[in-house]
């Protein structure tokens, strides 16, 4: 290979390229199906939400294959990240583009927990976990720096990747890097943030209720809100990204 080729190569694919053969990075990588017939036995035996989070915290590209975008390079991963004073969201990914900074908000409910009521109307869950985001954005228009100066604090004290804390919290680059990364890529005034709730089970839904999941996926849309069902979640992990850079 021509040294100027491989220069740009190594521009495009670094850090991930090696030789010259394009690898999926272990944090992207599909699972296996052992790891998925694992999910699917938790889904079996209606486990509590805690369990799946616990399950998703040792398999943390479960979480990063379906919240971001191929284009997105990962910085890291908050378990219970504070969100003003009384908010916790269950996971928190920070990552950047050449479309900004990117900060998604994840909240775990449980595969058994039903989506809407006779009336179609979201459900105690739904509610609850819609209403959960509406109080984290609330917060963050008025106390955004505060939630960075916290987040990036725990960020620098988890562990350097593939290390994680018990409760699957690492830092994917080097710790005295990231403020020069995330400011690069606009920092805290080009973030967009993102929020995804998984529960429920599509293969459980009626041909109604998929028809008004279809229209809450739509109407939040503009508000980067998505309603994920398990099903979906999984489909999402298996699909991709294949590559993050």
């Amino acid at each position: 290979m021509k040294p100027d080729v491989e220069k740009i190569l190594q521009e495009i694919f670094d850090p991930f390229i090696q030789s010259q053969e394009i690898k999926t990075h272990t944090l992207t990588k599909s699972p296996s199906f052992k790891e998925i017939e694992k999910f699917a036995e938790l889904i079996l035996r209606d486990e509590s939400d805690e369990i799946f989070q616990k399950y998703l915290s040792k398999n943390s590209s479960f979480l990063f294959r379906q919240a971001l975008a191929t284009d997105e390079s990962p910085l890291g991963i908050l378990a219970k990240p504070p969100i003003g004073n009384f908010n916790f969201a269950d996971y928190a990914i920070f990552s950047i583009s050449q479309g900004g900074c990117h900060v998604w908000l994840i909240e775990i409910e449980r595969p058994s927990d039903k989506l809407f009521t006779k009336k179609l109307t979201p459900a105690n869950k739904l509610q609850t976990a819609l209403g959960q985001i509406h109080d984290w954005n609330e917060s963050l228009k008025s106390n955004r720096n505060t939630f960075f100066n916290s987040a990036f604090k725990l960020l620098k004290e988890a562990p350097k990747y593939p290390n994680s804390k018990e409760n699957g919290s690492f830092i994917y680059c080097a710790k005295n890097k990231i403020d020069e990364i995330w400011n690069g890529f606009g920092g805290h005034d080009y973030c967009t943030f993102n929020y995804v709730i998984t529960l429920g089970r599509w293969s459980q839904l009626t041909q109604r209720e998929k028809q008004r999941l279809a229209y809450y996926n739509q109407i939040y849309h503009n508000e980067n809100i998505t309603i994920r069902t398990y099903d979906n979640f999984i489909r999402k992990v298996i699909d991709g990204p294949k590559y993050l850079w």
